[in-house]
């Protein structure tokens, strides 16, 4: 404001001691009136200035907001007006008083409600849209590093880049000595200089403005907090949408500190254990032990339902025959066991083939996946469309993962979705693949998948997963199922989620 003031206030000052003054004290001015007016255009050059800097105030968010207020305020006022001119009697006077006291009051409220609106709920209206990419490139820049004091470092660069400030620093206050250490070499912030109260008392997402500076809670663990300093130095004032940008950036930082220090206490406690016994974590062998368990308990199940029960039925069958007086029975008798025996050796070679499918070491993914679907379709009561694109993949375990999805959702599709048409399409994609899969089933709540792990759902997410690949699941009761898998290879984020939108699927059957 002593900008804005004394912008406004010295052009004035030529007119006033070289004509105004002497002309009033001696009748004989130093300039004339025409030499002295010159000096008041360096007014509009001054508001140039404070609006090129965006320090004082940002006119075009200003003038973009009263047009909004203006728009809304006006339609409503000449509604209402409408409405009072058609049940009273009011003059024309009296109507345009009413006009400009509801205008003018409800311009008033639209601009309070939106204060309100960011002290208590952070929205924020602006006409800066680049916030929101300055945040983005910013925590994408931040991100790249992996050490904390280099996160500091960036961290800081950022601030001083975005917010067009040079004094930009980190704090760390020790909370046992009390003392406080900058990241700074050009100046030293001393306990002297620092308010010990307000240090102690600033928690996550608290940004105070101080006499000489803003600062800002980034992070704390037992002994230390850390503290960003940004010097104002009396000149410099951050607007509401700096202050939130800076707010969500703060944030972020301080869940990538957390996160990071649980990463390198894991890698230290693996570290040690390593130095200490060359053995692996006990709860990393429970872990991979627990997970073979499962795996070995539900191989075991399936055999037991499939071909363990064959094989009663043919000692039963045998034991008929070794009982059996007429030769004519035997005869029968070993017809039917060896129907039975070759049944039961298709079962047994069709789960080692699930389990090491043969053809896709020697002929490739595509040859394995045909197979897979040609016995889908003897099986199968639903007409069957399928597109299966050629790969070209340099991770040669993404053609096993792949095989495996193909099993899982054409299992579910043969067990759980009693439908008429089901299509499964294996996508090329510019830096991956895409699987698709789509039924006119029976279909099921959103809620049951996510609890339930009976169609496999978990198993196929949990793949997925391990590849850095994105899983969405779309369903609901009498609308169908559709899933979509997609993967880039060499991506290094991952993501998976749940889409519960209630929309039935579309089945494409060209």
């Amino acid at each position: 404001m002593k900008i804005f003031l004394l912008s406004i206030i010295i052009p004035f000052l030529p007119f006033l001691f070289l004509f105004a003054i002497p002309e009033i004290i001696s009748y004989k001015y130093i300039l004339s009136a025409e030499i002295c007016s010159l000096f008041l255009m360096f007014i509009p050059y001054s508001f140039i200035c404070t609006q090129l800097t965006e320090r004082i105030f940002d006119m075009e968010y200003f003038i973009t907001r009263l047009r909004y207020y203006f728009n809304f305020s006006f339609v409503f006022t000449i509604w209402l007006l409408a409405g009072l001119y058609v049940i009273t009697d009011l003059s024309i006077s009296r109507m345009a008083e009413l006009f400009f006291f509801a205008f003018l009051s409800l311009i008033a409220l639209f601009y309070i409600k939106e204060k309100i609106d960011y002290h208590k709920r952070k929205i924020l209206f602006s006409t800066k849209g680049d916030y929101i990419h300055r945040l983005y490139t910013t925590v994408d820049s931040i991100g790249r590093v992996v050490k904390i004091e280099d996160l500091l470092d960036k961290f800081v660069q950022e601030i001083a880049l975005h917010l067009e400030i040079k004094h930009v620093y980190v704090l760390t206050y020790d909370l046992q000595t009390h003392q406080v250490t900058s990241t700074s070499t050009s100046k030293d912030y001393t306990q002297n200089q620092m308010d010990e109260i307000l240090l102690e008392n600033l928690h996550m997402g608290d940004i105070k403005k101080t006499e000489h500076f803003y600062i800002a809670f980034i992070h704390q663990d037992v002994n230390y907090k850390r503290i960003l300093v940004v010097d104002h130095n009396k000149s410099i004032y951050l607007k509401d949408e700096e202050l939130l940008w800076l707010e969500l950036l703060l944030l972020y930082v301080n869940n990538f500190i957390e996160n990071t220090k649980m990463v390198e206490g894991l890698l230290e406690q693996l570290k040690h254990m390593k130095e200490a016994d060359k053995s692996q974590l006990p709860w990393l062998n429970k872990l991979l032990w627990l997970r073979f368990e499962q795996e070995k308990y539900q191989l075991a199940q399936e055999l037991h339902d499939t071909v363990l029960q064959e094989q009663l039925h043919i000692a039963r069958e045998m034991d008929v025959c070794i009982h059996a007086k007429r030769t004519t029975d035997i005869q029968v008798n070993l017809t039917k066991i060896h129907d039975h025996m070759i049944a039961s050796l298709n079962d047994l070679r069709g789960y080692c083939e699930n389990l090491k499918p043969p053809l896709l070491d020697t002929l490739g993914l595509n040859a394995a996946l045909e197979k897979l679907i040609q016995k889908v379709h003897k099986r199968a009561n639903f007409v069957l469309v399928y597109t299966i694109d050629r790969l070209y993949l340099e991770d040669e375990r993404l053609n096993l993962m792949i095989y495996r999805l193909f099993q899982e959702l054409l299992n579910n599709a043969l067990k759980h979705s009693y439908a008429n048409t089901v299509e499964i399409h294996l996508l090329e994609t510019d830096d991956g693949f895409e699987i698709i899969y789509l039924d006119d089933g029976v279909g099921c709540k959103m809620d049951g998948i996510i609890v339930s792990d009976s169609m496999g759902i978990r198993g196929m997410q949990e793949r997925v997963h391990a590849f850095n690949g994105q899983f969405s699941i779309n369903t609901n009761v009498g609308e169908g199922m559709s899933i979509r898998i997609k993967i880039n290879e060499g991506n290094d984020t991952h993501s998976y989620d749940y889409d519960t939108y209630n929309r039935k699927p579309t089945l494409s059957r060209g």
